[in-house]
């Protein structure tokens, strides 16, 4: 039987997502080894309480507005799954989005096909009236795994902690991710709300009758 790894561990950031559900990517392969290394890097720049972090990788591909109901999300993911093949995820650089959101992170190269899947899931939510009207459009997401929050870090913390990111050289790595997870947070907790494989490439094997 299969653990279920939670993405965020925080109690905090659990809290701030309460009554959300989330499309995500877990990346395998040397991904998640490269940004536990940078997140190593960056724990000394930060005080105890000025940032939280992730518990794992994840790549974001859309949300869903506060109390979704989750059989919901996992109908429109079951489709859209069905017409995606897997997807890969490039590691592009290290960078950050600026107040105030104020997060580091690693960026991940926006290909054709990452970008198509985005859209294809974003436009069958918005069909079944599901779309998240507040989110970032798909057209000007820049893809990414978070690496630190840092929202409460004051300016002058925040410009040190920018410019040392600025300096990172991070390796190449890539990776093929074959599913997606429902990532969903209900009263103090995360929880897996179904994963689903992206099936697009996938030869539907056909009973042939044997003449009898």
């Amino acid at each position: 039987m299969n653990v279920y790894r939670p993405f965020i561990d925080d109690p905090r950031d659990i809290a701030r997502f309460d009554g959300r559900r989330y499309v995500v990517l877990r990346p395998n392969g040397a991904l998640p080894d490269v940004h536990g290394r940078l997140r190593s890097l960056l724990e000394p720049h930060l005080a105890r309480g000025d940032a939280s972090f992730p518990a794992h990788a994840h790549v974001t591909l859309s949300g869903f507005p506060k109390g979704t109901p989750l059989e919901s999300v996992r109908d429109v993911v079951a489709q859209w799954a069905r017409s995606v093949d897997p997807l890969r995820l490039e590691i592009e650089r290290a960078g950050y989005f600026p107040a105030p959101f104020q997060i580091v992170m690693l960026q991940i190269r926006k290909t054709t096909e990452l970008a198509a899947a985005m859209a294809s899931l974003r436009a069958r939510a918005k069909q079944r009236g599901l779309d998240d009207e507040g989110s970032i459009p798909a057209s000007d997401w820049i893809f990414h795994m978070s690496l630190a929050y840092c929202s409460s870090l004051r300016s002058p913390e925040w410009a040190v902690l920018t410019e040392f990111v600025d300096g990172v050289s991070v390796p190449a790595a890539h990776c093929v991710v074959g599913d997606v997870e429902i990532v969903a947070f209900d009263n103090g907790q995360e929880y897996s709300g179904g994963s689903f494989e992206l099936s697009a490439s996938v030869v539907p094997s056909v009973s042939v009758p044997d003449g009898n």
